[in-house]
């Protein structure tokens, strides 16, 4: 298994993973022993050669899809995890593939298997949001907003110029940022404004999407959302298995202390404010740290696995 992060020089920054046996990532001793043994972190793709990582310099994320599911988009999805749970009646482990939360909280089984690398694939805007200005709503507890919109599923990613491209209902539009406060990360509510200045017709491989997406998710009032909708659908996949006595095997309530990734509703060490902020703050630094340290792949698209340890 091979995930590209983004470029850095003349390589890309990927996520190798050839053999790996999972287990449950509760036990600290083993996840460490299994760090040790098989992973040898981040490394630059040059020439079909995986060089390991030093230094990140230069780096340029990759375009993450946020996916169109009924009237509005998301960047909660993953290809494949395993959701686990550790109770009196024992351990659980549950293989989810292909699954997303959407920006209402609904989960919804995608209909197509995607790629280790999903490519962006939208069209130029139709003209519908050409000329408005959106305010840029900075939250306590929640992820930016633009307009009536949250960020991290609306905002495509950001140009080298620094400009926005954000995910109409029509297709793509490229917009400019205007700060209307000194720093819009020292204060909350209304930090500013983007003035869209036209559909987006450059190269979508330009894009550079938050790092973390899809899988990663702020502790904050959206995330207890994504965890609260996502642990109903595990409880009806059981039921839907001929599991009785559901709540045997599953967690009686459920909070974060910091960001985690989805399905496995594990916590990583990336600072939650900066998800929240994005694109106002930069995630990539954190992600990468953490990625860095990480054998399983738990800020891919799919935690990497062979077999059952």
């Amino acid at each position: 298994m091979k995930y590209v992060f983004g470029r850095s020089g003349s390589g890309f920054v990927v996520f190798s993973c050839d053999e790996t046996w999972y287990k449950y990532i509760g036990d600290a001793d083993f996840y460490e022993k299994l760090r040790s043994r098989w992973y040898e972190g981040l490394c630059l793709y040059v020439d079909d050669r995986c060089e390991r990582v030093e230094n990140v310099y230069d780096f340029r994320s990759i375009c993450i899809p946020s996916l169109r599911l009924g009237s509005g988009f998301t960047r909660w999805w993953f290809s494949g995890g395993v959701f686990m749970s550790e109770t009196s009646s024992g351990l659980l482990y549950l293989w989810l593939r292909d699954v997303a939360v959407t920006e209402d909280f609904m989960v919804v089984k995608l209909d197509l298997h995607f790629r280790k690398n999903p490519n962006c694939s939208y069209n130029p805007g139709a003209g519908s949001l050409t000329g408005a200005e959106l305010p840029v709503v900075r939250r306590r507890d929640g992820y930016l907003r633009v307009g009536s919109w949250l960020a991290w599923h609306r905002v495509l990613g950001l140009l080298d110029n620094g400009r926005w491209v954000l995910v109409g209902d029509d297709g793509l539009y490229e917009a400019v940022f205007t700060p209307t406060v000194k720093d819009p990360l020292e204060v909350f509510g209304e930090v500013g404004y983007v003035r869209v200045v036209g559909p987006y017709v450059g190269d979508v491989d330009l894009v550079q999407s938050p790092c973390g997406a899809p899988r990663l998710v702020a502790c904050g009032e959206e995330g207890v959302e994504v965890a609260r909708a996502l642990l109903e659908y595990v409880e009806g996949v059981l039921r839907g298995s001929g599991v009785f006595d559901v709540g045997r095997f599953l967690p009686g309530g459920w909070s974060c202390g910091g960001s985690f990734v989805i399905p496995e509703l594990v916590e990583v060490d990336v600072p939650s404010r900066v998800l929240l902020d994005w694109p106002l703050a930069d995630p990539c630094p954190h992600v990468l740290a953490a990625a860095d340290r990480d054998p399983l792949g738990l800020l891919t698209t799919e935690t990497c696995y062979k077999c059952w340890g």
